[in-house]
């Protein structure tokens, strides 16, 4: 074996590896993670893909253990990639490469709505994960934590927070629970050819399902018509109510990736400008919320 291929990755972790994978052959890093580090091993047993947990993660509110077995249920559900170990010491997570399968795009990822819908569908039936998600309180816990890493946030952040807290107000009669992935990224999509599977279960936990769909909505950019679609392959049926409740969770999800940009700002050493990607979803969901629309979709869930 040529070291150079490995030299990606600690001695200790190698040596931890070897009853799961075999001899290690050959290490990929792979690049577009923004929170992880991301390698393909290749072995003598086939592919793997390992992820090394990023720094100070778990003030982004991601318990890796809780990610494994989330990751386990929605294998067992046919969702997900096959996870093999959580090896706690390293806060390495290792599950089996998926085959040929390409990273959807938000184009791709429009082509293929129904079938995620169903895989969606697929695994909020599926068992109970062992952590719950709440966007608001995750908001909120981020803004804190910000604030104690020093981070300078726009002057509109507290009318933001009161704008906030009316939508949850408005959700509040009508939330459900399930098991959710809540990152819901066309990255986090994978096609290969036949199948479909929804990888990165980091911030999964039993929540409102409309959550990962209006997240799933904003991150696949879909117009009035294509949610109105997605409701009626979601739920059989598309309302005044189910819109306004898909609609508001779009906002919620543009102020969960706004904070979340803004607390990565104070705690990650990565060179990623993290302040504009903050104030790039802040200020889609300020234009969303001076609209008609949005004290139209508060009425009609406070009717």
């Amino acid at each position: 074996m040529n070291d150079s291929r490995v030299q990606h990755l600690p001695p200790e972790l190698i040596r931890d590896l070897k009853p799961h994978i075999g001899s290690l052959l050959e290490v990929t890093a792979i690049s577009g993670g923004i929170t992880n580090r991301n390698f393909k091993l290749e072995t003598e047993n086939g592919a793997f893909m390992l992820r090394l947990a990023g720094e100070r993660t778990e003030l982004l509110g991601i318990n890796r253990a809780h990610e494994f077995t989330c990751a386990q249920t929605a294998f067992q559900a046919g969702v997900g990639a096959e996870p093999i170990v959580f090896l706690e010491p390293h806060m390495a997570i290792l599950t089996r490469f998926v085959g040929a399968a390409q990273t959807l795009d938000v184009d791709s990822a429009q082509n293929h709505l129904e079938p995620i819908v169903g895989l969606l569908r697929h695994y909020h039936n599926a068992p109970k994960f062992p952590s719950s998600f709440n966007p608001f309180q995750t908001v909120r816990n981020y803004h804190s934590l910000a604030l104690d890493y020093g981070v300078k946030f726009p002057q509109d952040a507290p009318r933001v927070l009161i704008q906030m807290t009316h939508i949850e107000t408005a959700l509040q009669p009508h939330a459900q629970e399930c098991p959710c992935h809540n990152d819901l990224l066309p990255a986090n999509l994978l096609f290969d050819g036949s199948s479909l599977f929804i990888v990165d279960w980091e911030y999964a936990g039993n929540g409102n399902p409309f959550f990962d769909l209006g997240n799933l909505a904003v991150n696949l950019e879909l117009d009035t018509a294509q949610c109105q679609e997605l409701l009626r392959l979601y739920f059989g049926i598309s309302s005044s109510e189910l819109l306004a409740q898909l609609h508001l969770m779009r906002l919620v999800s543009d102020l969960r990736e706004a904070f979340w940009g803004f607390l990565q700002a104070g705690i990650s050493s990565l060179a990623f400008d993290f302040m504009g990607y903050g104030e790039k979803h802040l200020e889609r969901f300020r234009q969303n919320v001076a609209t008609d629309e949005f004290e139209l979709w508060l009425k009609v869930l406070m009717a």
